[in-house]
């Protein structure tokens, strides 16, 4: 069949493509080039052209019967298709992702693109045909089929001639037998939006974090389990802007896959049988969690059932989506290339050649699991199975755990709150205005949970300290989380710099990965600290065995000096607070005039901006808060260790031990009532760790870009 190509200078010849082709069956006549002189270019080489890429305006006189597997297929109108030329010279046919196999192009070949804008309509009746993907309602997508041209001896055929041959060879891979049929030395490529379910085996381990508030009582038989992992879904579903690439290696080998397109974000939806209402089954999860976390409690008995039960349901849903989505993010965020989601390798004339139809077939029409159990299917990525295998542990903190008198009845008064990384608080509807979004149902502002759980830990260790005589095993968690779509070098290095504090990071060891990344995008942080009772005693004494407390200077200069760890020299604004860091005349007139507003009267301070005064304030505030405290508050529990000790009896019936607990919750109430301090990222981390002589256990995990780093303990 002869199809007229015309260029703007009003030349024209024919290429002959076949017959038999989807295009010459959707009746393509006429293309025309939005480039002069094309036809010229068509007598050269494919290799030796100028071009690399022609847009191409295409009539057809039947655009429906571009495929028969899915006849709601169409070709757009108006200018609708383009040619892509690479050669030797490009090197690789796609952009290297780090995952899937290369495609090099040697010397003496060339692959060319047949590309055509399509729209598509949902037609659920097609069952086991479709492009890769799950779609709803209208869909317009991109088809391309790139073709292979390769010669012992130069030279390659003409561009024209290499043209008639892409175009004849132009597919829409919609079936397995499709898949079978389609031509070796071909890649069929899809790009639109929509959705895929990949087979994974979840199982979501949770840290629970019980804390206590600056009140009383304290419940010291209350107990957690640390550590639940409830299973979860058998697959995920993942959306966004996809590639799905179908290479036809030969005859009995393609390689399948979806790419995520570079640049974007991916939503995530837990899917598939036992779970959360809706989307992952009926099971009530939030109760199998608690069950799990909190035994022998009843959530229904504590009043979760009915629409209460639903929306907290929904609310835990929606935390383990967005942690997921974190994750899956993470995993696969190369910021220049489309990368690998999911690749199999599938040797087609292997194995069961009917499940591997039906597999392939559902494939096709989004849903993935299938492959993962053919015998014949190697796994080449599959990001669901990556992130499954990490095992990131999804934060749960029990705000004001440890006052309520039972489990059952802290329950009763709960809501439950998600941040932005998918981190949960559960904590009192009265009190939840200390960490909500207003403008957000169930949503936790990260700023202000970080600041609750600093104030709470501190009184957790008080608390735990003063009871150690019925609880000898004490251990208390100190959880540190940040998560971006794209953060800033900056934003990075502090959380390096938090590694390097924390000693699990070798000073200076990512500074090179630092100085090469302007950004990082889908970059996710997260760092855990576990003391037990001799680390915590250190957090509050100089020496331990004689109760020796640390003065408030002695504390003032370990907030600055850990505060100077976590900030770059070569910003401007850091630089000017690492000055006033270490300034001590500075730092004593602070101190001395102890008002922020008018610490641009101090003669040190006269000369600096607004921004920078804001910041060298708020690092005073929050050092100023935390000496303060820990100076308030050993004192305190000093005299109530006193009291425990000198009791002759239980010490929950002894007036003297009463009277001094009584103080110290006082005294833990009004400094967690006085701050207001901005903390800086990972600082209440790293100060903690500083006080207690660096005798935590640390680990941290870093992954951006698709690259993880581990660091510390497993």
């Amino acid at each position: 069949m002869d199809i007229k190509v015309s260029d703007k200078t009003a030349v024209s010849l024919d290429l002959k493509i076949r017959d038999d082709s989807p295009l010459a069956k959707a009746g393509l006549k006429e293309l025309a080039a939005a480039v002069g002189e094309l036809c010229k270019e068509f007598s050269k080489p494919v290799d030796q052209a100028d071009i690399q890429s022609i847009a191409l305006g295409g009539t057809f006189s039947s655009p429906d019967l571009l495929s028969s597997d899915l006849p709601s297929l169409k070709i757009s109108s108006g200018i609708n298709g383009c040619l892509r030329i690479v050669t030797s010279a490009d090197k690789l046919l796609f952009p290297a992702d780090g995952f899937s196999p290369q495609i090099p192009v040697s010397p003496n070949q060339a692959w060319i693109g047949a590309e055509f804008d399509l729209s598509t309509k949902v037609n659920v009746a097609v069952a086991g045909n479709g492009l890769g993907v799950s779609f709803e309602g209208d869909t317009t997508l991109t088809c391309s089929t790139f073709s292979l041209f390769s010669a012992k001896m130069p030279p390659l055929p003409s561009l024209g001639e290499a043209c008639a041959t892409a175009l004849s060879n132009y597919s829409i891979v919609a079936s397995a037998a499709g898949i079978r049929l389609q031509l070796p030395g071909t890649v069929n490529v899809i790009e639109t939006n929509g959705s895929v379910t990949l087979g994974v085996s979840f199982s979501q381990p949770f840290t629970i974090n019980p804390l206590a508030s600056a009140s009383l009582p304290f419940n010291i038989t209350a107990s957690v389990q640390p550590q639940v992992t409830l299973k979860l879904a058998p697959s995920v579903t993942i959306s966004g802007d996809l590639l799905i690439r179908c290479y036809k290696v030969s005859d009995d080998v393609v390689r399948f896959g979806v790419y995520k397109k570079h640049g974007t974000t991916l939503s995530v939806t837990l899917t598939g049988a036992a779970g959360i209402g809706g989307d992952i089954g009926s099971t009530d999860v939030l109760g199998m969690l608690l069950n799990a976390a909190l035994p022998g409690v009843d959530a229904a008995k504590a009043g979760i059932v009915g629409d209460n039960a639903k929306t907290l349901n929904q609310v835990i849903k929606n935390s383990l989506n967005r942690s997921l989505a974190a994750q899956i993010n993470a995993t696969c965020s190369a910021a220049a290339t489309d990368e690998a989601a999911v690749l199999y390798e599938i040797h087609l004339n292997d194995g069961d050649r009917s499940a591997t139809d039906q597999a392939l077939g559902l494939a096709l029409h989004g849903d993935w699991t299938a492959l993962e159990s053919l015998t014949n299917a190697n796994r080449l990525r599959n990001i669901a199975v990556e992130t499954a295998e990490k095992k990131r542990s999804i934060s749960i903190n029990l705000l004001g755990f440890f006052n309520a008198t039972s489990a059952a009845d802290y329950l009763k008064s709960c809501t439950v709150l998600v941040d932005k990384t998918g981190q949960l608080s559960f904590v009192n509807k009265v009190d939840a205005k200390r960490i909500s979004v207003s403008a957000e149902p169930f949503a936790a502002d990260g700023n202000k949970l970080r600041q609750a759980l600093i104030e709470d830990f501190l009184c957790t260790v008080t608390y735990k300290l003063l009871n150690r005589r019925l609880a000898l095993d004490l251990t208390s968690v100190q959880l540190y989380f940040d998560y971006d779509r794209q953060m800033s070098r900056y934003e990075m290095e502090q959380n390096v710099r938090l590694g390097y504090a924390l000693g699990v990071i070798a000073q200076g060891a990512l500074d090179a990965t630092l100085k090469a990344n302007a950004s990082f995008h889908h970059a996710y942080v997260g760092a855990t600290v576990r003391y037990d009772m001799p680390a915590l005693l250190d957090v509050f004494y100089r020496d331990t065995p004689s109760q020796t407390v640390r003065t408030r200077d002695e504390l003032v200069h370990f907030g600055r000096d850990t505060m100077s760890l976590l900030l770059d020299p070569n910003d401007d604004t850091d630089s000017v607070r690492l000055g006033v860091l270490g300034n001590d005349p500075a730092w004593a007139q602070m101190d001395e005039l102890g008002n922020v507003a008018a610490f641009n009267t101090i003669p040190l301070l006269g000369h600096l901006g607004p921004t920078q005064l804001a910041a060298v304030s708020a690092d005073w505030i929050s050092i100023a808060w935390w000496a303060n405290a820990i100076s308030k508050i050993a004192p305190a529990l000093s005299a109530a260790l006193s009291a425990s000790q000198s009791a002759s009896a239980d010490p929950e019936h002894d007036r003297n031990f009463i009277k001094a607990r009584d103080h110290l919750a006082n005294v833990l109430a009004a400094v967690t009532r006085d701050t207001d301090a901005a903390f800086v990222h990972g600082w209440g981390e790293a100060v903690m760790f500083a006080l207690s002589g660096r005798h935590g256990s640390v680990s941290m995990d870093i992954t951006w870009n698709s690259q993880n780093l581990h660091f510390g303990a497993a």
